[in-house]
């Protein structure tokens, strides 16, 4: 397979993988000269997936700071830290915000955070366990779809999850499942059902990415075109017909609404948002940072 090929296959997965839906043009363009240019796909999938649009909540823009950060903590971490350290991360948050960062560099910092926590950690080790679940369990679920029952799925989340309490990055984990999913034989009678439904889910993903240049940046709208896919082939022929209905001009006016541009939102993330302000940044290096200071008000 010619290189290039190979490439952007990877990326159909892992955007597959990671968010359900096909990335679209410039999105495939932008990871595939990423990898073209000497990132591993394992460290572009841990940038992804401590990317915000991969964080699966959405705030309203008009919460005060102390409203957000409460939010977000209770979203983040629930009861599975300790009443003291919800108020340091709460008015951690309130300061930066009250310093210019946004409800996505936040997000962005704390996702990033939690991702680096060690399960074993006597203070955060329960909350970043509840995080990395949630996150091996939507790839999981992205990948095998309906093709394996909750009991097999458990068994290879716990797995997943095993390997990352013994040092394996999350990003890692993600491109061994696509690995192990894409080289099993469809005869398979556990796993071929899954790589029939995957295999085809891409087929989709590259019709609308490269072979019709899809540009639409809804990602509702991207998943939909997946929604119908399974693993029948003739699922495939019915998903590029409703690709082709969406190149009508006026179904492309929903190009414009620009949510699922990871190109952009990597980019900023380089060229240096708040985030980048933090060099190593760790829940405890927080909390010791503000351990002394006042909520604002």
């Amino acid at each position: 397979m010619p290189l290039l090929i190979k490439q952007q296959t990877s990326i159909l997965q892992l955007i597959l993988a990671m968010f359900n839906a096909p990335p679209g043009a410039s999105n495939l363009n932008y990871l595939t000269i990423q990898l073209k240019n000497g990132q591993a796909l394992e460290n572009l999938a841990q940038s992804l997936a401590e990317n915000i649009l991969f964080f699966d909540k959405q705030y309203d823009v008009n919460l005060s700071p102390i409203d957000f950060s409460k939010a977000l903590t209770e979203d983040l971490f629930g009861n599975r830290i300790s009443d003291k350290n919800k108020a340091l991360i709460s008015d951690y948050m309130v300061n930066k915000m009250s310093s210019g960062s946004s409800q996505g560099e936040l997000i962005s910092e704390f996702i990033s955070a939690l991702s680096s926590v060690s399960t074993s950690d006597a203070n955060w080790g329960e909350a970043a366990l509840h995080y990395n679940n949630h996150n091996v369990t939507k790839i999981i679920d992205h990948l095998l779809g309906d093709t394996f029952t909750a009991e097999n799925k458990a068994v290879v989340i716990e797995f997943i999850l095993t390997q990352m309490k013994a040092g394996k990055t999350f990003g890692a984990m993600i491109v061994w499942s696509i690995r192990t999913l894409v080289n099993v034989d469809y005869g398979n009678p556990v796993w071929g059902n899954a790589a029939k439904l995957f295999n085809h889910r891409v087929e989709v993903a590259k019709y609308h990415s490269i072979d019709r240049n899809g540009i639409i940046t809804d990602l509702a709208t991207l998943q939909q075109i997946l929604s119908g896919v399974t693993a029948n082939s003739e699922t495939i022929t019915i998903a590029k017909g409703a690709i082709d209905k969406l190149q009508d001009h006026s179904c492309m006016q929903i190009q414009h609404l620009d949510t699922f541009r990871l190109d952009e939102t990597l980019k900023n993330k380089k060229q240096g948002s708040a985030l980048s302000s933090i060099q190593e940044l760790n829940l405890p290096d927080i909390c010791r940072q503000h351990a002394n200071s006042p909520v604002l008000s």
